[in-house]
């Protein structure tokens, strides 16, 4: 009996190996193979330099093997053992560092999340929310919705506020009580509120386990609000209308670094947002060049129609002398290690792009004499180190270590060289989801249905 090619054995074996090859190349399937899929299994970079953040170091040619959301293994290339169902992300001659964390952000859109992503900000932190934000959060936790971490402050103001007026110091501890039971990570207090008011908010929020964030109050000062236990002071800027007396004293800044640094304070300088109403303050045709950018192709229509409101452009005078003024502080800060963050503001203020505006902000930050370490510093190691202070709990995030929570991006340039080398990441991993840049912009034109303007 003659046996042919086509027998049931021969072809049998066939299948065994095509099934064996389709394995093996699943298992080592690279970003370009992988296309514009999200990838949420076991991720292994390989031969990649890290940037870990818990040092000024780039550590060479390392294996960063991430799983169920978490880093479990870093070595040298080679060292460390990749499972068989892990995706293999090549990452010779180029960076992997933490994502960014934004700590002062307004979104006001599920489309604004992805976009924070696309500019590898893995953390947000909304300044002031309404309920529904508890459950986007909840959603990004679980996958639902794409998009960086939430953290979600409740806001309170006091008479003559705009929105969250408290009248009483009741009414401010019920108010407490209130985003406690609701699930809210911070409180927020903001100008209008009273002294009185202030210290109800600050007592009630201590015995509910809330920490206190926001504006320098303008009654109790800025003295008065860090010494009373305030936790993170949300715009460079409040240094000027509660510490200075609205001036830029200069000789003052020794004192008001001093006040900071002996209260455990952190800052959130914002020089980005102050610098961007500097540019259109009083100049109606900068909010036009501002619509103009690319970065509108994935700007809400809601904030292309209200930046042409020109909240700022009607304005007279110049704040020029102001932002000097408020890099020469933040410098001061830095110099007396004063735990710094990075925030944008976003995207409320015209010009301030959800994303992309935090590299302005770093960016800032070195313009005002720190080294761009410093600068990454804030918005990655600094800011794990505020939320899991104020949040104790909290899973370790801003560093590449074992143990850390998987939130990174992948870069073409050493960023502390230069911090501008951060932008347009090669890809982003948020709680070990890992988006190739072509992936999550796939994500923003199914949103945004390609260009927005």
């Amino acid at each position: 009996m003659n046996i042919d090619s086509t027998s049931t054995g021969t072809r049998a074996l066939r299948l065994l190996a095509l099934i064996a090859f389709i394995w093996g190349c699943r298992a080592t399937v690279a970003p370009a193979q992988q296309g514009d899929v999200a990838w949420n299994g076991t991720t292994a970079f390989v031969d990649i330099d890290v940037v870990p953040m818990d040092r000024e170091v780039v550590l060479r040619r390392q294996t960063v093997l991430v799983s169920n959301g978490v880093i479990v293994q870093m070595g040298p290339a080679g060292s460390v053992a990749i499972p068989g169902d892990a995706l293999t992300v090549d990452g010779t001659g180029k960076y992997l560092l933490p994502g960014l964390a934004d700590l002062h952000v307004h979104v006001q859109h599920e489309e604004d999340l992805p976009v924070y992503l696309a500019h590898g900000v893995t953390t947000v932190l909304n300044m002031g929310g309404r309920s529904h934000l508890l459950g986007w959060r909840d959603r990004l936790a679980s996958g639902e919705l794409v998009g960086p971490h939430l953290l979600v402050s409740f806001f309170i103001d006091g008479p003559n506020g705009r929105f969250g007026i408290v009248n009483t110091t009741e009414e401010a501890r019920l108010a407490v009580r209130d985003a406690s039971s609701s699930g809210y990570d911070y409180i927020k207090v903001y100008n209008s509120l009273t002294s009185a008011q202030f210290a109800a908010i600050v007592e009630e929020a201590r015995a509910a386990g809330l920490a206190v964030i926001g504006h320098g109050v303008r009654q109790p000062g800025m003295a008065g609000v860090l010494q009373g236990g305030q936790v993170m002071i949300a715009h460079g800027e409040e240094y000027i209308y509660t510490f200075f007396g609205n001036t830029v004293d200069r000789s003052r800044i020794p004192a008001a670094v001093e006040l900071t640094k002996r209260t455990g304070a952190y800052v959130l300088p914002n020089l980005s947002a102050f610098e961007i109403m500097t540019l259109q303050w009083g100049k109606p045709a900068v909010v036009d060049s501002f619509l103009a950018l690319p970065e509108v192709r994935y700007l809400h229509a809601s904030y292309q129609e209200s930046w042409q409101g020109g909240q700022y452009t009607g304005r007279r005078g110049s704040l020029a002398t102001r932002l000097a003024f408020l890099k020469d502080l933040t410098l001061a800060l830095a110099r007396a290690d004063v735990p710094l963050l990075l925030g944008s503001d976003s995207p409320g203020i015209p010009g301030m792009f959800p994303g992309a505006s935090i590299h302005n902000d770093l960016r800032n930050m070195v313009e005002a004499g720190l080294t761009p370490y410093q600068a990454l510093s804030a918005g990655t190691r600094t800011a794990g180190e505020f939320v899991l202070l104020t949040r104790p709990g909290s899973e370790v995030f801003g560093v590449v270590a074992p143990g850390a929570r998987a939130d990174l991006m992948v870069l073409e340039n050493n960023p502390l060289e230069n911090v501008a080398n951060a932008r347009n990441p090669d890809g982003v991993m948020v709680a070990g989801t890992w988006w190739t840049a072509n992936a999550i912009h796939r994500q923003l034109q199914s949103l945004y249905g390609g260009d927005n303007r």
